[in-house]
């Protein structure tokens, strides 16, 4: 029942809270990669008049080569992979609420497997779960980490059970969770159970996951090396940058700075995004952290992506809470239920009934209190984008020029179907590099082609309190020599206030436009 509640609440929230947008590159390139598979390619032909011209549709996150033919983001398959087969069935948004429904039945049966004798621990694990912020917003997106939290608990739960039958499970769970998006997070996840086996000198069970996880990882490294063959030229040598995944690395090993102060940050917005009683619950599991090796090993598995994203990526970009700990909520329930546990172990009745209310009213003031904020936060952050988005599809022009000035956000506005069919084709104006050759290659009586002003930006700016957009003086130059070509240019501007009647995603009347 709870299940199916956080399921629902997911999937009705993707659509009313967060508009059925894509705001993040990460949850556009989930969708677009869907877009391809469910068309039954691994990548996308380009026209051939886009072929030499892919920046200018905005190549951020995605694949690129010397002489790309076809193009697909740069992220594993598995996660996009799954999103299309919801989609032949319903619809793709779906993918992330039926996980975070199925991980709270499965961190309820994880946790009567390790406690069989405590039910009342199961369910406050999942009471736990379920009233985050973190778990139930995230669920609502594309991002692959709703999926990322169902495979390692399905994991688990397969791991927790040593059966043949499980054992050859465990390894199929750990290719697909490979493969969701990065290939770090899962084996990250699985190491610690890797030395728990070691520990207890389980060398039957060694010889299995050993190998397999060595294939799985050799596999999914070579992935992209395999797509660049698939979307360059044949006579295209070598490999483009940072397609292999040790330049990745190097690139963002490269770019860190503040790491430290940048992860305390990511630690005090991880909390703030959990029930108010995990952080209590997760200390009090201390002292079975120190005597149980199932309880050190979850405790290993959830403090090695801290540590490891301190080194390699301490920013997560966007994200509700801190989503590079989304992968092992699981664990951090867990040892929240430890620490229950522990709190709870000889006690009597009258302070056995106060911590049961403590929980009570830890899980009504996150429900009541705590999410309704957070689903403000997030609605306050997405209707901006979704808005502008919206009124760029309601200008009927045939291509939009955006620029990115001094704030590369804006980028993410330009985003394009894998065929191309969406209208306007949306172009990153910092990417191309000859405005006089792209009017030559566009322009023709009967084209529009729609230009983003400054003014179109106040609304993002004024919610997400940025610095004013300062696009400087190359729209004005390209406007002309648009005109000059035969398009006709339509200026996109700030929209006058609404009413509430006009205050929808649709828009069909929101275009504040001028033409030329």
């Amino acid at each position: 029942m709870i299940a199916a509640a956080a399921a629902l609440i997911c999937y009705l929230g993707h659509y009313w809270l967060l508009l059925g947008y894509d705001f993040t590159r990460d949850e556009q390139m989930a969708t677009f990669d869907t877009a391809i598979f469910s068309a039954g390619h691994l990548v996308w032909p380009l026209p051939p008049e886009w072929q030499a011209h892919t920046a200018e549709l905005n190549l951020r996150f995605m694949l690129e080569a010397p002489q790309q033919l076809a193009w697909v983001s740069a992220y594993l398959p598995m996660n996009a992979l799954l999103r299309a087969a919801f989609g032949t069935m319903a619809d793709p948004a779906l993918a992330g609420p039926v996980y975070t429904g199925l991980s709270a039945l499965l961190l309820w049966s994880c946790a009567r497997r390790i406690w069989p004798d405590k039910p009342e621990t199961a369910i406050i694990c999942v009471l736990l779960l379920v009233s985050a912020g973190q778990v139930m917003i995230t669920g609502m997106t594309a991002y692959a980490m709703p999926a990322h939290l169902f495979f390692n608990l399905l994991w688990l739960r397969l791991f927790l059970t040593d059966r043949p039958i499980t054992h050859l499970g465990s390894v199929t769970v750990g290719f697909v969770a490979t493969g969701l998006h990065q290939p770090l997070f899962h084996p990250l996840f699985v190491a610690p159970f890797m030395l728990l086996l070691l520990t207890d000198r389980n060398w039957r069970r060694l010889a299995i996951f050993v190998p397999a996880y060595t294939l799985i990882g050799a596999f999914w490294l070579y992935w992209p090396l395999f797509i660049q063959t698939l979307i360059a030229a044949p006579q295209a040598a070598g490999v483009a940058p940072d397609v292999d995944y040790l330049a990745r690395l190097l690139g963002a090993l490269a770019a860190n700075r503040d790491n430290l102060s940048t992860m305390a940050a990511n630690m005090l917005r991880f909390c703030t995004w959990q029930n108010v009683l995990l952080l209590p619950l997760l200390l009090a599991s201390w002292r079975f952290v120190r005597k149980d090796r199932l309880a050190a090993a979850l405790a290993a598995s959830f403090v090695l992506p801290a540590l490891m994203m301190t080194i390699i990526l301490p920013s997560q970009g966007h994200g509700f809470g801190y989503r590079y700990f989304h992968a092992v909520l699981g664990n951090a329930v867990l040892l929240a239920g430890y620490g229950w546990n522990a709190l709870s172990h000889d006690r009597d009745a009258p302070a056995i009934g106060a911590l049961r209310s403590s929980v009570l009213h830890a899980v009504a003031l996150s429900l009541v209190v705590l999410m309704p904020v957070q689903a403000w936060l997030a609605h306050r952050l997405y209707e901006p984008f979704a808005v502008a988005s919206a009124r760029i599809d309601a200008s009927g022009a045939d291509y939009a020029i955006i620029p990115e000035g001094n704030l590369i956000l804006f980028h993410d506005l330009v985003l394009n179907r894998p065929d191309l069919s969406n209208r306007p084709i949306r172009l990153l104006e910092p990417m191309i590099a000859d405005p006089e050759d792209l009017a030559r290659r566009i322009c023709r009586p009967g084209v529009h082609v729609a230009l983003v002003e400054e003014s179109f930006f106040d609304p993002l700016i004024r919610a997400l309190q940025l610095p004013a957009a300062r696009l400087g003086p190359r729209l004005e130059n390209e406007e002309m020599l648009l005109a000059k070509s035969g398009c006709t240019v339509i200026k996109l501007r700030r929209m006058p206030a609404r009413t509430p009647a006009e205050d929808s995603v649709s828009h069909e009347h929101n275009v504040s436009l001028t033409v030329n």
